[in-house]
């Protein structure tokens, strides 16, 4: 009958640990902010992300330099992260709009391409033309910067895209050459 007894009691002794672990353990778990809660200061991230199609940038020259380019690809897209950002490189991504995009034109553009650039030049001061380089920066109507910058007679097309946090005040404004589109 002894045994008994100390058999009960010690059987009751694990189960009152058992039930004082998982006490324990689930008070823990509901001290714990758990991620993804509303705090009541959280965007969607859905509200930060551009127009993409598959993960890359929808790039349209025409949109943004109102200049009919030849046809051309997205070539490679890579985030842009300067070093003034506190985020980790690797969270950053193209989709989150600050990108450096690399297009190739399908041939090089003829000279009547150059003169277009030229005429756009003369009412847009957005554009920036070298003996040999032409660049062109304005801002979209998000206030980030849109940076496009190619050579005379290439290929390759650079296009740079800060979203408007990371634009500084002393860049370029937005031109008054023609009416704002959607970019």
């Amino acid at each position: 009958m002894e045994k008994k007894r100390n058999l009960s009691k010690i059987i009751t002794t694990i189960i009152l640990c058992i039930i004082l672990v998982t006490a324990m353990i689930a008070s823990c778990h509901h001290s714990r902010a758990i991620e993804g809660t509303d705090n009541g200061d959280t965007v969607a991230a859905s509200e930060f992300e551009p127009q993409t199609e598959s993960g890359k940038p929808d790039i349209s020259l025409q949109r943004i330099t109102a200049v009919r380019f030849p046809k051309y690809k997205l070539s490679k897209a890579t985030p842009f992260v300067p070093d003034s950002v506190s985020l980790a490189a690797d969270e950053e991504t193209v989709a989150s709009g600050n990108y450096t995009a690399v297009l190739l034109l399908d041939t090089i553009p003829g000279k009547h391409f150059y003169e277009a650039v030229d005429l756009a030049a003369q009412q847009d001061t957005c554009w920036n033309i070298g003996r040999n380089s032409y660049t062109y920066e304005r801002r979209d109507k998000t206030g980030g910067l849109y940076k496009v910058a190619f050579d005379r007679d290439a290929r390759q097309i650079v296009v740079t895209h800060l979203n408007r946090e990371l634009v500084r005040p002393d860049s370029p404004q937005k031109h008054k050459g023609r009416p704002e589109k959607h970019s």
